[in-house]
C-alpha cells in the first residue's frame, strides 16, 4: 500500500509541470492577441503560396500528437509483475509529466501557424485542443490513488 505523503510528494512536481503547461497556453493566447492589436490587421510574417496544405498538415500533426497520447498513455502505464510502491508512483509521474508535455503540442503548432499565416481561428481551435487535453490529463490525487489509468 502506498503511503499518501509518499503519493503526494509524486504528484506534486506533476502538478506543477501540468500548472506550467497551462500558464504557457495562457501566455500564448495572450501572445497572439498583443499581435493581432499591434499589427492590426495581422496577416503572418511569412508569406506562404499553399496556406491549405500548411493548416492540413498543422491539424494533422496535432490529431497525430492526440492518437498519440491516447495509444501510448495505456501502454506506458502498464506494469511489469511484481513492480513495487516505488516503481509505480515514478511511472505515474513520468507518464504525467510526457501526457502533459505532449499535450501542448497542438497549441504549439497553432501558434506556428498563427505567426506563419495569421489565422488566428485555426489557433484559438488548436490551443482549445490542448487546454481539453491538459484539464484531462491534469494529475489528480484521486486517479494516482487508482493507479492512475482511466
Amino acid at each position: 500500500m502506498i503511503k499518501q505523503d509518499e503519493l503526494r510528494s509524486h504528484l506534486r512536481p506533476a502538478a506543477v509541470v501540468a500548472a506550467a503547461v497551462a500558464a504557457s497556453l495562457v501566455l500564448y493566447l495572450v501572445l497572439v492577441e498583443v499581435l493581432r492589436a499591434v499589427y492590426k490587421p495581422f496577416r503572418g510574417f511569412a508569406a506562404v503560396g499553399d496556406v491549405q496544405t500548411l493548416r492540413y498538415a498543422v491539424f494533422g500533426a496535432a490529431v497525430a500528437v492526440v492518437v498519440l497520447i491516447r495509444v501510448l498513455r495505456p501502454k506506458l502505464l502498464r506494469l511489469p509483475p511484481g513492480a513495487d510502491d516505488r516503481t509505480v508512483l515514478a511511472r505515474l509521474q513520468r507518464v504525467s509529466i510526457l501526457t502533459l508535455v505532449l499535450a501542448e503540442v497542438p497549441a504549439i503548432l497553432g501558434l506556428g501557424h498563427f505567426l506563419v499565416t495569421g489565422h488566428n481561428l485555426d489557433f484559438y481551435v488548436l490551443l482549445a485542443a490542448s487546454l481539453f487535453l491538459v484539464f484531462m490529463y491534469f494529475p489528480r490525487l484521486a486517479a494516482w490513488e487508482q493507479g492512475g489509468v482511466r
